[in-house]
């Protein structure tokens, strides 16, 4: 459930920005984002009910997968509540959005069942477990992944990806994900368990992991199709202006890419949509107060930069050697932690280095 929350984000900012209207129910869907990262950390056992958790555990679990539902399904209405009434453009970054409020549906259907100890422990450890997760981090992280790529693509290179390769690799995707995943809730109701290299003919699963292969062929070509669409778009794509979406918040107001600075001024802003509400004030909800001053810019110069340094390698290195060694020893983490407390002292008294560096 961690997992999908910076995909919840990037469809809640892509399903505005192409329905023409503001994101219906704004602070249901913050408060309901804050629930499921703060339940997310008590369902992890439903996946553990045979293993003799006694009934108080399982009970506990049990309505910790209940209630996640609830501010999940708000999520769902309000992104539905969004699209309705609204003047859809289906770009690609769209087509992604749509695809993951449909499978992640279906990936959250499958997976509040599991609130119902009695049908956990039938589907525990099979094949239906392998596809709900896939349905939930493929069709909802990966989607909206991608989503976000297809959509911030602009204004990070400047250049637009390929709309016509971006519907093809959508559809692939979709469907190439659902013919891989979808057949795995039949094999495991019928028994199948994970975790295994190789079954008997005779088990009556062959048919559908053959139609699994098939899906997951159509899945690496959707993947070859974007990785052509990123090199081609890096290379010749069309210029993409700073709006090309007429989006609605503060990146799409400066140039793409954008300058190293960012902002060459602290945006003021008083509503959750300023660059929406400076373009079309007769359609703000929220208005700036009155004799309010705009920031005014500074000479992009005049704007200091921090030096470029190598120490947040070493700090990083550090943290990777720390983890790594306490698997094998604890006391040998402590080899990556004084790596990174050298890093840390590095950065921090590096000195200055002179304007034309930076």
């Amino acid at each position: 459930y961690i997992l999908i929350l910076p995909a919840m984000g990037i469809v809640s900012e892509i399903l505005p920005t192409f329905s023409r209207k503001p994101l219906f129910g704004y602070t249901a869907v913050v408060f309901a984002g804050v629930s499921i990262a703060f339940l997310g950390f008590a369902v992890w056992a439903h996946h553990m009910f045979t293993v003799g958790l006694g009934p108080v555990a399982i009970a506990a679990f049990s309505a910790s997968t209940m209630i996640i539902a609830v501010p999940t399904g708000v999520k769902v209405f309000n992104w539905i509540c969004t699209l309705y009434g609204g003047s859809l453009e289906l770009k690609t970054a769209m087509l992604f959005s749509l695809g993951f409020v449909a499978l992640f549906v279906i990936g959250g259907l499958s997976g509040v069942m599991h609130a119902s100890p009695p049908v956990d422990m039938q589907q525990s450890d099979t094949y239906f477990i392998v596809a709900h997760l896939h349905y939930v981090l493929f069709g909802g992280s990966i989607m909206g992944l991608m989503a976000g790529i297809y959509f911030w693509f602009p204004k990070l290179t400047g250049r637009l990806m390929g709309e016509g390769l971006g519907i093809l690799h959508f559809w692939l995707m979709f469907i190439g994900m659902n013919v891989t995943f979808g057949p795995m809730h039949l094999v495991g109701i019928m028994g199948m368990p994970r975790r295994i290299y190789t079954y008997s003919g005779s088990s009556g699963w062959e048919f559908l992991n053959q139609l699994e292969t098939l899906g997951s062929v159509i899945l690496a070509i959707g993947m070859i199709v974007f990785a052509i669409n990123v090199i081609r778009s890096l290379r010749s794509g069309e210029v993409a202006g700073n709006d090309p979406w007429d989006g609605r918040t503060l990146e799409w107001s400066i140039s793409s890419p954008p300058p190293v600075y960012n902002f060459d001024a602290v945006p003021i802003v008083y509503s959750k949509e300023p660059f929406w509400d400076q373009k079309y004030p007769e359609l703000a909800h929220d208005k700036p107060p009155a004799g309010a001053v705009a920031p005014v810019a500074e000479d992009p110069a005049s704007i200091h930069m921090p030096n470029p340094s190598y120490w947040p390698i070493v700090i990083a290195f550090g943290a990777t050697l720390a983890a790594g060694l306490v698997i094998i020893n604890p006391y040998l983490a402590f080899i990556g932690g004084a790596i990174m407390v050298l890093g840390s002292y590095g950065w921090v008294f590096e000195p200055a280095g002179p304007e034309e560096h930076h």
